[in-house]
């Protein structure tokens, strides 16, 4: 029978050596694959086509011998020792690469040194991690002979864009501080405590610019820096009573004892005059810069301040106005009305509140308040008159969960509260007429100018089509030539004219879409809600609700929580 054996070359791959002898059990390339699989070779890479020539030779050879004679020996080549392989993979936008490793079959593994090698020889400089590269090589070395390991072995640096800029206050504004009052030690709060904090000194820091940041550069696996965009500047605005400090140029102090004051990227400090209470007594007030009032301010008096208008306690049938903010710690109380028996619009309230800016107050009641800004009201506004340019929110300052009863308002932007109207359908009114009339006033002119230009327009073209009628003999060129530039002129500007309307037709129907009457909790009978030509008056109560223009109709809509 003939012998079958491996047995290893000088090339340390595995030769199969046959001696032919003439009998016994033939040799087949199943009889090979059995004896490969149970060597110690059988992880090396099989050539099956050297195993079939040994066999085809085999065969060759022992066809002409006799019984048990032996032949010449056949040496094929049959198992090779195979080294790992790896193929990099760049990613297209450079930010990543990959090592695909496909294992040994008895060679040499690839160790995670040789990884790196292999990467950067394929192109791939920076962003290596150590820790991928010595996991892909133990992966590849476990793996089953010829097999495909892969891992990210790199990875590119994301530009980081430089920070803005920001001015930072160092000081609380009256209001920001007069809203979250000062806790006593048994965890009560003094709504009455504004504190010295409020008042600055000569020389104290008020605000401070913090500076932009470059960013930090990034860069591809192929070492490709990324350029990282600085944040933007921003200019730290000194403020009347402010200067920036001699000693740092992005620190804002003041130059005199007052009231600091937010202002856009910087602060001012207006003078101050602290009182305890307005009272006959004391006078009615009226101060160039800002007033603080640790107390109350009593029926019939009056403060007037150029700046702000600070008050500790309640203010009572009393007049204010204020070049800045009105901020009250407690209540606006006026003496009350029958309002349902009496239209609001005619009444005189008691008290009257008045801001160029805004105003802050716990609740109100039977008050006028006129401002140019926004109305915040914490608690509830009951049976007031409001004309206000911008919002009015009654509620927490990021919940609008308070009460509006009653009264009218002039809103500029939107109505935002937590239950608006009562039970007892007390007539609420909100009216957005601010800008709807100014845009109507602004259509009306254009208007008349657009009257103007359309009638020099139709006056010059008539004339136009007047000469041209003219016989020959009686025409006027020059004429003609002298009045159609003028024509032109006017129907530019009437088309002109006619843009402008066009497009202020369009900011107003915009604006009218924009403004609501929100009610985060309930949204009783009686509410009205007047946009232009439109109203409409609430029947029933209803929940969470928003009440809108849309279509040429005042609708009201359920808020959905999601």
């Amino acid at each position: 029978m003939t012998k079958a054996s491996l047995i290893c070359n000088d090339k340390n791959n595995i030769d199969l050596v046959l001696e032919p002898i003439k009998g016994g059990d033939t040799i087949s390339t199943s009889t090979i694959n059995e004896l490969i699989e149970a060597s110690e070779y059988k992880k090396l890479r099989i050539n099956n086509g050297n195993v079939k020539n040994a066999i085809a030779e085999l065969n060759d050879v022992l066809k002409p011998l006799q019984d048990k004679n032996t032949g010449r020996t056949i040496r094929y080549e049959v198992l090779e020792r195979v080294d790992a392989k790896i193929n990099i993979t760049i990613e297209a936008d450079e930010m990543g690469a990959s090592a695909e490793i496909t294992s040994a079959q008895g060679g040499k593994h690839l160790t995670a040194k040789a990884i790196l090698t292999a990467a950067q020889a394929a192109g791939v400089k920076k962003g290596f991690s150590k820790d991928h590269l010595i996991q892909l090589a133990q992966l590849a070395a476990k793996e089953a002979p010829n097999n495909q390991v892969e891992l990210q072995i790199a990875t590119g640096k994301i530009a980081i864009n430089g920070k803005d800029a920001i001015i930072k206050p160092l000081v609380e504004s009256s209001q920001t501080r007069i809203l979250k009052p000062k806790k006593r030690e048994d965890g009560s709060v003094d709504m009455r405590d504004l504190g010295d904090i409020i008042c600055v000194k000569v020389g104290d820091p008020l605000a401070k610019k913090v500076p932009l940041t470059k960013g930090e550069q990034g860069y591809t696996v192929t070492a490709t820096p990324l350029s990282a965009e600085p944040g933007n500047d921003i200019e730290l605005v000194a403020g009347q009573g402010t200067n920036i400090s001699s000693q740092n140029t992005n620190l804002l102090v003041s130059e005199k004892v007052g009231l600091p004051k937010l202002i856009n990227n910087g602060m001012e400090v207006d003078e101050v005059y602290k009182i305890k209470n307005v009272t006959v007594a004391t006078g009615n007030i009226n101060f160039t810069g800002s007033v603080i009032i640790d107390g109350d301010i009593t029926e019939g008096m009056k403060v007037t301040a150029s700046g702000d208008i600070t008050v500790g306690g309640f203010v009572e049938s009393a007049t204010l106005e204020a070049g800045g903010d009105i901020t009250i710690t407690g209540g606006i109380i006026g003496r009350k009305h029958d309002t349902e028996k009496t239209q609001i619009t005619d009444i005189t309230m008691s008290v009257n509140i008045h801001a160029k800016g805004s105003v802050y107050a716990k609740y109100g009641q039977y008050a006028q308040i006129t401002c140019a800004q926004d109305v915040r009201i914490e608690n509830q506004l009951l049976h007031s008159i409001l004309d206000i340019n911008g919002r009015l929110w009654i509620g927490k300052e990021g919940k609008a969960d308070g009460k509006l009863i009653g009264g009218y308002t002039k809103a500029g932007s939107s109505v935002n509260a937590g239950i608006i109207g009562a039970t007892a359908g007390s007539n609420t009114v909100v009216n957005f007429e601010h800008k709807i009339l100014k845009f109507k006033n602004d259509i009306q002119q254009v208007d008349e100018l657009l009257k103007i230009e359309s009638d020099k327009t139709n006056e010059l073209k008539a004339t136009i089509n007047k000469l041209k009628k003219l016989p020959k003999d009686k025409a006027k060129p020059e004429l003609i030539a002298k009045i159609v530039p003028t024509y032109q002129y006017h129907a530019n500007k009437m088309g002109e004219k006619l843009n402008e309307k066009s497009s202020l037709e369009n900011s107003l129907q915009e604006y009218m879409a924009s403004v609501y009457l929100e009610a985060t909790e309930k949204l009783y009978h009686g509410v009205e809600l007047i946009i232009g030509d439109f109203n409409e008056k609430t029947r029933r109560e209803y929940g969470p609700s928003k009440m809108i223009y849309h279509e040429r109709k005042i609708l009201i809509d359920p808020i959905v929580n999601t």
